[in-house]
């Protein structure tokens, strides 16, 4: 890709990233072109549809947390990073997870994607259950059943006031089931 075109690219992922927090996943395609600074042809040269716009935003939170992943040192803490930037996507993104995720529905790609998370999860985790301070009988299946926790009480929308004060719940919650009991 021309120096350019991944700069014009990256302005409308941003744009769209800041619209979509701010107003929701309703928004036309030609304000995001207007915020990115192109035009609507360049826009749908690169996202054919907003569908097509929000999965590329998807796949960006993808590959933060797999960047974190890798930068991880295998210490206890690790998982709690993971998480918190998980719940951070859902705060910045509000209504944004809930449209791709009803759009993806069970694809193949989706399902793919929500297993590597549940991969990364557990394997963040293990420094913690290898310490003792989370519980032995945690498996893939139990982070494939979190993400599902997370979406589930993230996708209500509301501004992102209301996402934080969720997201600091859910994190609670979630963080204590999985502590290990006396």
């Amino acid at each position: 890709m021309r120096a350019d075109a991944l700069r014009n690219r990256n302005a409308v992922l941003d744009a769209a990233a800041r619209i979509y927090s701010e107003r929701g996943f309703d928004v036309a395609m030609a304000d995001i072109a207007a915020e990115a600074g192109v035009g609507r042809t360049t826009l749908l040269r690169n996202f054919p549809s907003r569908m097509e716009l929000a999965s590329a935003l998807f796949e960006r939170a993808m590959e933060q947390i797999r960047s974190l992943a890798t930068a991880q040192k295998g210490e206890p803490g690790d998982l709690e990073e993971l998480l918190d930037l998980k719940l951070s996507f859902y705060i910045e993104n509000g209504g944004l997870a809930e449209a791709v995720q009803k759009e993806s529905g069970e694809s193949d790609g989706f399902r793919a994607d929500r297993c590597e998370v549940a991969r990364i999860l557990l394997a963040a985790a293990r420094p913690s259950i290898e310490t003792g301070l989370l519980r032995k009988d945690l498996t893939l299946e139990v982070f494939l059943i979190l993400q599902q926790a997370i979406a589930g009480a993230m996708r209500t929308g509301g501004d992102r006031s209301e996402r934080s004060e969720r997201a600091r719940i859910v994190r609670s919650l979630l963080l204590d089931g999985l502590r290990r009991r006396a």
